[in-house]
């Protein structure tokens, strides 16, 4: 599935650099043309931060207020596809560690299918979205200009998406790959043989691989 397909599908973006200290509330600069980035300037890396740096909360809340959401619990998905499909020449644009680890050992081209399956998803609660809302609020009332220069032109991570990665290829490529896994830090959950081909599930280990943005003009509890 390509990006944009991707996009318009799930309403979710696919995150270019994943890594597991992304957390809910990561600032994120969508350009029109390109892939979202999670540094840009005169942008802060977390909402939280704008607050701080802004004189609205102190240090202890700013550490709160990060701490519970990176405390939302990862339940399962209730995504119509409980499997995404993605194609091999996307999953190379996809800097995921897991991904990256498999490519320097093996070539991905080889690899017949590669899906995200078992999908699980962590959710800003409610209560997190009033506090954040409550501290947006005072922004715009008491500091327009950070609100303006740091805050309205860009989006925030509200739902972050999981997934096992999942890979089919040919049978006679099973001991080159498995040779491959002993020597990295891959964590393999199960392995299922058909007649001619095999597929091998990876633990997604806390890393996501998509994103639900909300701009934060738009942003309310």
């Amino acid at each position: 599935m390509e990006i944009k397909r991707f996009r318009n599908k799930y309403n979710l973006e696919l995150i270019p650099a994943s890594h597991e200290n992304i957390i809910l509330g990561n600032l994120v600069w969508d350009p029109l043309i390109g892939k979202p980035k999670f540094d840009h300037p005169g942008m802060s890396e977390h909402v939280y931060n704008t607050f701080l740096d802004a004189g609205i909360i102190s240090r202890k809340n700013w550490m709160k207020g990060i701490k519970d959401l990176d405390k939302e619990k990862i339940k399962n998905a209730h995504l119509a596809d409980r499997v995404i499909h993605m194609e091999s020449n996307v999953i190379t644009t996809l800097e995921n560690p897991i991904i990256q680890d498999l490519e320097a050992r093996f070539e991905l081209n080889k690899i017949n299918n590669f899906h995200f399956g078992n999908l699980q998803i962590k959710t800003m609660s409610n209560l997190n979205r009033i506090r954040i809302d409550n501290y947006l609020e005072i922004l715009k009332n008491d500091n327009w200009k950070t609100y303006d220069g740091k805050i309205r032109r860009v989006y925030m991570i509200t739902e972050l998406y999981y997934g096992s990665i999942q890979i089919i290829m040919d049978k006679t490529l099973k001991s080159a790959l498995e040779g491959t896994i002993e020597t990295s830090s891959l964590q393999l959950q199960q392995t299922v043989e058909f007649d001619r081909s095999i597929e091998y599930t990876f633990d997604h280990k806390r890393v996501p691989f998509a994103m639900r943005l909300e701009k934060m003009r738009a942003f309310n509890a």
